[in-house]
């Protein structure tokens, strides 16, 4: 039996004042037959505020970014879905329930003449209502910054926002009778409401603004047009130069006359003005390289989007001037800068534009607007407004009777009026002597958790907007188009301020991480149990040459013998160092599919990784071969969609594979999951001495076709004792091979499992992609007709 209140005050340890508050607050939990549901939805409620609580408040202390995982997305997304309905039920129950009627003024311990009816909301009716707001308040970190097409999604996702909000409004304002109540719920629901009007407001603009939803079709009228301007502009000049380059970073949007039949008619001449903000032009700053590189990124972005918005692809002429300008000039410019080697240069521009596609399609914030003018029309002209209106909403609650209204608010309220720290420790001091207290206690947690992780979301909105690439690329875009700003102190000051911030807040990931797999380890059901490593220097520096190779080959280079197109690895054993030793394993590479070839090449340098350890010269390689095997061993399990072929082919083969070795381990399910590293390796090694290998035979096995680590080290043999660094210099050439030839699609599948890889934390394989795309570098299989454009829809 609950306790009466007489019996059930005399445990409290409070001010007198406050013992009916803390009554009426724990009375929901001594009602037996509605215990077990208040007390579920609490713990419930509890965790969700603390998942809030931990993305706002951890999710950025070691990283500033504006994309949350899709998988907590998605886990977050699903809870809101339920979380309205659910919430609105309990709302219900509590405000028709007799055992939580708030009582009478008195038993309350709150004043005012209000609190006396009988007819305003329960306590737990309040509180239920207070978590459905605040909980508004974070929804758009579960709901992606649309910019790009309009689409029924975006669409529905409004509208289902604003059915939200409409009925919390109405929750509000038809239950609350108190004037002051009405008015401090009120003010949350008008945050609600301006929250939505500003999500309305950013992506209505966006999605109709020509510098970004409309932005790929304008860039790809600018580059269509743009071999008109250039020899103007520039007469003769070097096509790899970056002081020339006429690449659009900001401002084209001012060139457009208006919208022809062929795309947007452009006022070319403005390109020569302050009025668009190009490559070349940042360039000619005396800004810090990694700041010029930064623009690059920007602007190869906008080229880049033209792939995923089905637009007419990069002409040849541009392909071959883009592949020019990064691979000779850019890695040229680094050099000369002599900040950073010309491989890290190269992978740090990929890097910043594969973000910046990333933040663009996937970002939760709306960090692709950050600008000066954003950044104040947002976070100082759009409060002052709010502010307004929530003064408005105060004083119509109280049926315009402003000193009545103010009054109301903290006499209607009786932990604004006690204060809310007060209440909280009167609880703690009772949470042993109660369980009715210690519950109580968890409903108190949650509105902190969820009101911190609001203002949280806040602050961090603007620290993650400050310091963000776009908010660089518009400050250094600004100041290149107003030369009187580079003039002003105040200005430049400002300026070394926010690039002081960011280099002491923003961590640049200047390592590229790869997953690493071993298929003769310990199977791994999912790719986020699997351990990374970082790329090596060597296998960026030789993945640069592969594509300067391949660029000579497709006629970006003049005169002397071209090197061999891009292959699956035959390309690596016929090289003058490798051929007279190795190419007799070409036929290694025979096989039907990549994905197959990748599986040989893999478990043959995984036998020889635990067989054979290299001198200290051939370290490095072994470094780069192994990881280079195990990551495209990752990309054949878990991201089949990114390499060449049928993604369903692909998983067949990996499905084959594991059936084999299952077989070779002894064809039950325990030996196959639970048997050692070392076991693994015995009986797979044990399997191809027993068969030719002078020829592969159709129906030899992946595993049945693999070199064995004692017939590479007999190759290499014929190189004396320098056998083993040979051996392993061999496998890396030959896993640089494999990452650059799968990397080039012109297929429509691999563009959008890019796309999607994106959000995932991004691929290498992607990254070579993109530069594949720019660069026009294509396999010679690669049957699909690059220069045909996809068909576009305006």
């Amino acid at each position: 039996m609950p306790l009466s209140h007489t019996n059930y005050s005399t445990l409290l340890s409070c001010d007198p004042t406050m013992v009916g508050f803390v009554q009426n607050m724990t009375a929901p939990y001594a009602d037996k037959s509605n215990e077990s549901s208040v007390v579920a939805i609490s713990v419930i409620m509890f965790i969700l505020a603390a998942v809030f609580f931990d993305l706002n408040l951890f999710s950025r202390v070691s990283r500033v970014s504006a994309v949350l995982n899709p998988t907590v997305r998605l886990f977050l997304a699903g809870s809101l879905n339920l979380f309205l309905p659910v919430m609105s039920y309990l709302f219900s129950e509590a405000k028709k329930d007799p055992a939580y009627d708030c009582g009478s003024g008195n038993n309350l311990g709150e004043s005012g003449a209000s609190e006396s009816s009988n007819s305003d909301l329960s306590l737990l009716a309040r509180v239920i209502l207070t978590w459905m707001l605040l909980v508004e308040l974070l929804r758009k970190k579960v709901e992606a910054t649309l910019v790009t097409g309009a689409g029924m999604q975006g669409y529905s996702s409004i509208i289902t926002h604003t059915a939200s909000v409409v009925w919390m409004g109405n929750l509000v304002f038809t239950n609350l009778k108190a004037s002051g109540k009405k008015a401090l719920f009120g003010i949350l629901w008008v945050l609600c409401a301006a929250k939505l009007v500003q999500r309305v407001a950013i992506t209505e603009t966006a999605r109709r603004s020509l510098a970004h939803g409309k932005n790929a079709r304008l860039i790809s009228s600018y580059m269509a047009q743009l071999p008109k301007l250039r020899p103007v502009l520039h007469g003769g000049a070097d096509a790899s130069s970056l002081e020339q380059c006429e690449y659009a970073v900001m401002g084209e949007e001012n060139m457009v006359v208006k919208a022809g039949p062929q795309g947007y008619e452009l006022d070319l001449s403005l390109a020569a003005t302050d009025a668009v903000v190009t490559v070349g032009k940042i360039w000619q700053s005396k800004d810090h390289p990694r700041m010029k590189r930064l623009c690059l990124s920007f602007a190869l972005f906008k080229l880049l989007r033209r792939r995923f918005e089905n637009l007419p692809p990069a002409t040849k002429q541009e392909t071959d001037e883009c592949r020019d300008l990064i691979l000779d000039g850019m890695c040229k410019d680094a050099q000369a800068a002599g900040d950073i080697p010309a491989e890290v240069a190269l992978f740090q521009v990929l890097n910043d534009e594969v973000n910046f596609v990333t933040e663009y399609y996937h970002s939760v914030l709306p960090v692709v607007f950050a600008s000066p003018y954003f950044i104040v029309v947002n976070y100082l002209c759009f409060p002052v407004v709010v502010f307004g209106l929530c003064v408005m909403t105060i004083v119509l609650c109280s049926n315009g009777v402003i000193i009545y209204a103010f009054q109301s608010l903290r006499d209607d309220n009786f932990a604004v009026s006690k204060g809310i720290i007060s209440l909280t420790e009167c609880l703690w001091k009772n949470v042993i002597r109660s369980p009715r207290v210690f519950f109580s206690i968890i409903d108190v947690s949650i509105c902190y958790l969820l009101f911190i992780a609001v203002i949280y979301e806040e602050v961090s909105e603007f620290i993650v907007l400050l310091l963000s690439d776009w908010f660089m690329v518009s400050l250094l875009s600004t100041f290149c188009a107003k030369p009187r700003w580079r003039q002003s102190t105040t200005f430049r000051t400002a300026f070394r301020c926010v690039v002081w911030v960011r280099r002491n807040l923003r961590r640049y990931p200047s390592l590229i991480t790869i997953k690493q797999l071993s298929v003769l380890r310990t199977c791994s059901l999912s790719a986020m149990t699997l351990p990374t490593a970082t790329l090596p220097k060597r296998a960026k520096r030789s993945i640069l040459e592969r594509f300067r190779g391949a660029a000579q080959d497709d006629g970006g280079g003049s005169g002397g013998a071209a090197p061999p197109p891009l292959s699956n690895g035959r390309t690596a054993l016929s090289m003058d160092k490798h051929r007279d030793r190795f190419y007799a394993l070409a036929w290694a590479c025979e096989s039907g599919g990549v994905a197959e070839v990748i599986l040989i090449w893999h478990i043959a340098t995984t036998l020889l990784e635990r067989k054979h350890s290299p001198q200290p010269e051939g370290r490095r390689s072994r470094r780069t071969a192994v990881r280079l095997s195990r990551y495209c061993a990752y990309l054949v399990a878990f991201r089949p969609e990114l390499l060449p072929g049928d993604r369903e082919g692909t998983k067949r083969v990996y499905k084959d594979m594991k059936e084999q070795l299952k077989a070779a381990l002894g064809g039950t399910r325990w030996s196959y999951y639970f048997s050692s590293e070392r076991t693994r390796h015995d009986k797979v090694q044990a399997i191809p001495d027993k068969l030719p290998r002078e020829y592969p035979h159709a129906d030899m096995t992946v595993i049945d076709m693999t070199p064995t680590p004692a017939s590479l080290v007999d190759e290499a043999g014929k190189a004396g004792n320098n056998g083993g660094a040979a051996v392993w210099e061999m496998l890396a050439d030959v896993w640089v091979e494999l990452v650059v030839y799968v990397s080039p699609s012109s297929v429509e599948e691999h563009a959008k499992g890019h796309e999607e890889a994106l959000v995932q934390g991004g691929e290498l394989v992607t990254l070579l992609w993109v530069l594949a795309t720019h660069t026009g570098i294509a396999r010679p299989d690669d049957d699909d007709e690059v220069d045909q454009p996809a068909p576009a829809f305006v």
